[in-house]
């Protein structure tokens, strides 16, 4: 019998006749594809859609042989490989936006474009400070993992407008179990580090940042970084907070699906 660490990541495929184009989509900490419940009626339509479960959520195991965004990125590009993908346009929320970059890093030749909504990178100090205290030896091993994990998403998400991300950001992580929880948020600690590699290793991959205005714990960083890296562009929906993709859905799907059609323009033209 497989060990479970070589099953394919659990996923969703929608295709269309409308386009030979791909999408692929990573939820964020906790959740699964079907956070992606706003976008369907208007991307499947456009686009052919592989949806992922990061290991650990939904359907996909974790593996704690090797760094989980290594293992994450290869068993996407095994599934990309197994559906005939050859090059995707990638659209990622909070986390998912980690494993991205980590594929642009390592992957660049499979990414047609990047999306990536409410941005992961450098954290507001004290923010940092309450992250690296929750994952601290004592303090994990003292309290329920869901405690701080509760905590930090109304620090995150504090405002009224933004009670329905905040809920099924918690919602969802109650299904994650111990062991995910605290190999996600270490790679979610220390997401600075992949930002400095990647303003060393440049690459031209064009990249559309979504932040909500509210975001205020990583707008600041974000805004900095998009300053320095290559192809980037950065929209900041107002009155919006983390998760843009269900607070702003409306604003969002136009922004992205825009995005999508002028590299998928651009790109044919190119060839032509």
């Amino acid at each position: 019998m497989k060990n479970n660490v070589e099953r394919p990541l659990s996923h969703k495929v929608y295709r269309t006749n409308h386009s030979q184009e791909w999408v692929v989509l990573f939820h964020g900490f906790g959740g699964n594809h079907k956070i992606f419940y706003k976008q369907m009626e208007e991307f499947q339509d456009r686009y052919n859609l592989l949806l992922v479960d990061l290991p650990g959520h939904g359907g996909s195991p974790i593996c704690d042989k090797e760094p989980v965004l290594t293992y994450t990125g290869r068993k996407v590009i095994e599934l990309m490989d197994l559906l005939h993908i050859g090059k995707a346009h990638f659209l990622g929320v909070s986390l998912g936006t980690l494993v991205i970059q980590h594929m642009a890093d390592e992957y660049p030749e499979r990414i047609q474009s990047m999306i990536l909504s409410g941005a992961v990178g450098k954290w507001l100090w004290w923010g940092e400070a309450l992250g690296r205290l929750s994952l601290s030896f004592p303090i994990r091993n003292m309290l329920p993992y869901m405690f701080p994990y509760t905590c930090f998403a109304y620090i995150l998400m504090p405002k009224k407008n933004h009670k329905k991300s905040r809920n099924v950001f918690i919602k969802e992580a109650l299904k994650l179990g111990r062991q995910a929880y605290l190999t996600w948020l270490f790679s979610v600690r220390d997401a600075y580090m992949l930002y400095e590699r990647l303003r060393k290793k440049k690459n031209n991959i064009p990249k559309l940042y979504i932040s909500g205005e509210e975001d205020h714990m990583f707008l600041g960083g974000i805004r900095k970084h998009v300053r320095k890296e290559e192809a980037a562009e950065l929209v900041e929906i107002p009155e919006c907070g983390h998760v843009c993709n269900i607070e702003k859905a409306t604003e969002f799907n136009a922004l992205s699906l825009d995005f999508i059609h002028r590299m998928s323009t651009q790109l044919k033209r190119r060839l032509s």
